[in-house]
């Protein structure tokens, strides 16, 4: 609609332009008059789309600290904020289980809100605890897997909803803990 808008000032501009030059070049005449106020408006037009074009251009740079992985996951899995903060807390807290403690810490430091999302994970059931157990130590993905399906079911997540998160949190973790950190954390992930 804004194009369409421009595309006919403009042309309107030039067929005043062209008929006040065919007419006189007396800056009395009318048509001059009009070319040039035309010509005002069609400059403060172009002003005002620079302007909307740069706020656009700085709003599609905000930092992804500023979005918040709640927002991302929010965003694009279509899915409630407590569900994003439920899934990222259970997928934080089995990383949690499996890395080092300073490591964790560090991460810890670098994600806003982990607290909240540690918080918001729902407690893991006796079922997935149990799975865990008859398939080795807590460090088995399996069990890993299965602990996390049973807490995003507890979300009223579909479990391979689980397969939709990680993959967002392990490169929000990259962008705000740096490409080491997100090395350790995705490791964590896929323990056995």
């Amino acid at each position: 609609m804004k194009k369409i808008n421009y595309i006919r000032l403009g042309t309107l501009t030039v067929l005043i332009s062209v008929m006040g030059c065919a007419a006189t070049s007396n800056s009395n005449n009318p048509l001059s008059t009009v070319d040039r106020g035309l010509s005002t408006i069609e400059s403060a037009a172009q002003s005002s789309r620079q302007v909307l074009d740069a706020g656009t251009a700085a709003a599609s740079t905000t930092s992804i600290n500023q979005i918040g992985l709640v927002d991302i996951l929010v965003h694009r899995l279509n899915i409630s904020p407590q569900q994003a903060l439920g899934g990222a807390g259970a997928i934080f807290q089995m990383a949690q289980g499996s890395m080092n403690p300073q490591a964790f810490a560090t991460l810890s430091k670098s994600v806003p809100g982990m607290d909240s999302m540690l918080n918001a994970a729902p407690a893991m059931s006796n079922l997935s605890g149990g799975l865990s157990s008859l398939m080795g130590d807590k460090n088995n993905k399996l069990g890993n897997v299965t602990a996390l399906a049973a807490s995003f079911q507890q979300l009223n997540l579909s479990p391979d909803m689980v397969s939709q998160f990680i993959p967002i949190v392990t490169n929000y973790v990259s962008k705000t803990s740096g490409q080491a950190t997100a090395n350790l954390f995705q490791s964590a992930l896929t323990a056995r």
